[in-house]
């Protein structure tokens, strides 16, 4: 698959979750997006002198179409497609500790003893470790071979 026809599938797929993805179409996509918010970052720095909004709206156009054909690549290597969500849920539980604790020292509740305001943080850096295994977890089935033959999530996408 060339990168023009990944791009070009991803956004016709963008709300399709069913089925399988090739790891070109998965791969070629991911470049683009990168690619995509790294140039327009880049420009809208020199010409607009930061902002960010133009790269925010990039992200938002390409959200669905990525988060859908990640989705069928890990159902193209046999798993579940919601795995791709694992280290968001970790980052979103990250960030309501994070939250917590922060209101807590605000308020002057944390305890008392080093030890006891210590777990807290403990604790984000045991969340901050978690999502780097699970994404590098998610990288890693991202570049497996795909499951030959039919599998749970439908038949082997042809090789085009």
């Amino acid at each position: 698959m060339t990168f023009t026809k990944a791009v070009t599938s991803a956004f016709r797929n963008a709300l399709k979750f069913e089925g399988r993805s090739r790891r070109p179409e998965y791969w070629w996509f991911f470049l683009f997006v990168f690619a995509g918010a790294f140039v327009i970052g880049v420009i809208e720095h020199l010409a607009l002198g930061g902002g960010q909004w133009l790269t925010r709206l990039f992200q938002l156009v390409v959200f669905l179409p990525f988060l859908a054909v990640a989705w069928r690549r890990l159902q193209d290597t046999g798993r579940p497609g919601w795995w791709v969500l694992v280290p968001s849920a970790i980052v979103v539980v990250s960030a309501l500790v994070a939250g917590s604790v922060s209101r807590q020292m605000l308020m002057g509740r944390l305890a008392d003893t080093p030890e006891a305001a210590a777990a807290p943080g403990a604790l984000i850096l045991v969340l901050g470790l978690l999502q780097v295994v699970a994404g590098a977890v998610i990288i890693w089935w991202m570049s497996r071979p795909s499951q030959r033959g039919p599998n749970a999530y439908g038949p082997e996408p042809r090789v085009r």
